[in-house]
């Protein structure tokens, strides 16, 4: 009885009515504004009613059902980005858009649950993937580091209100985390014996994958040093105080909330059989392969030392790649 009244109002013509046995949902482009055109109408016509506890719903006196106001959201077309898509669905959802409504509400669900985030809070996403902030990797005292190493070199989505998170995004089970310009490393006197040994490179089968000046004499690698260290590239490599959201597939999604640099790391076995070195006609590039546990995921981790065109020689950029197993 009451939609039927409501959706003789001029006003409602272009609303979308949704119906329960205990509420109708009244969704438009702009809800404020038709709320306050509603209870305008219905202090004119004197139909009694108030305001529940959650402003945005209201009750009137004698009918069975509430009246929720709910902003009007299309399903979205699809082909934005995950980034874009992701920031755009967060804003709507925060606006009062139902979970169910958003292209990535499984994924958006499982953030609201690990942020513990309200709908009605201050919060505003901004995608700033694009700033493609820089982050070097530097030797010093005989390691490797990651350089310019904060939130906000890592963040994909700034999610800001009081405080602000840092999501990193990743969309599918197999994606990169770092990719650093390390080359020159390899190829200075006074760095490349400790480079070599620090990622558990043979020297010699380093000079005969890439050339005569990638040759050098290395010890043994002591491969639980190693290990420590690749441990330590990857927690740089996520970066501190992030929130990393990996959308896998349709409600397959896997959200670390991460303080500092406190990622949870475990490698597997490293041995020889770790070691791909670059062979003619066979692979361009270095990969170091290997098992390891990240924050709760079981991955494979790849230390791919590699060109990034068909005409580059030699290890010169590192790029990390995770496969979620």
């Amino acid at each position: 009885m009451l939609l039927n009244e409501l959706k003789k109002i001029n006003f409602l013509r272009n609303s979308k009515f949704e119906e329960t046995k205990s509420k109708i949902l009244i969704r438009s482009k702009d809800r404020t504004s038709i709320q306050e055109q509603l209870e305008k109408y219905f202090n004119t016509k004197k139909i009694k009613f108030q305001r529940r506890k959650k402003p945005t719903e209201i009750e009137v006196t004698g009918a069975t059902q509430i009246i929720i106001f709910k902003p009007l959201k299309a399903r979205g077309t699809g082909g934005l980005k995950f980034e874009a898509q992701f920031t755009s669905d967060l804003n709507d959802w925060f606006s009062g858009v139902d979970i169910d409504k958003l292209n990535t509400g499984d994924t958006i669900n499982l953030l609201i649950k690990k942020l513990k985030l309200k709908q009605n809070s201050k919060y505003v996403a901004e995608q700033v993937g694009g700033r493609n902030t820089k982050r070097p990797p530097i030797y010093t005292g005989g390691k490797i580091k990651v350089s310019n190493n904060s939130g906000p070199a890592v963040s994909d989505v700034d999610l800001k209100a009081d405080k602000t998170y840092y999501l990193s995004l990743k969309f599918t089970n197999s994606f990169y985390i770092y990719n650093g310009s390390i080359g020159s490393f390899f190829e200075q006197a006074n760095t490349k014996k400790a480079v070599n040994e620090f990622f558990g490179f043979d020297g010699y089968k380093m000079g005969k994958a890439f050339g005569k000046k990638y040759a050098v004499t290395t010890k043994k690698p002591n491969y639980t040093a190693v290990k420590n260290n690749l441990k330590q590239v990857i927690i740089e490599a996520l970066g501190p105080n992030v929130v990393l959201v990996n959308k896998i597939a349709q409600n397959d999604n896997h959200i670390s909330v991460v303080r500092g640099f406190g990622h949870k790391v475990d490698i597997g076995t490293i041995n020889d059989n770790s070691y791909l070195y670059a062979e003619k006609g066979v692979r361009k590039y270095n990969n170091i392969k290997f098992e390891a546990k990240i924050n709760d995921a079981n991955y494979t981790v790849s230390f791919q030392f590699r060109g990034t065109t068909a005409t580059d020689v030699g290890p010169r950029y590192l790029r990390i790649l995770l496969q979620k197993k």
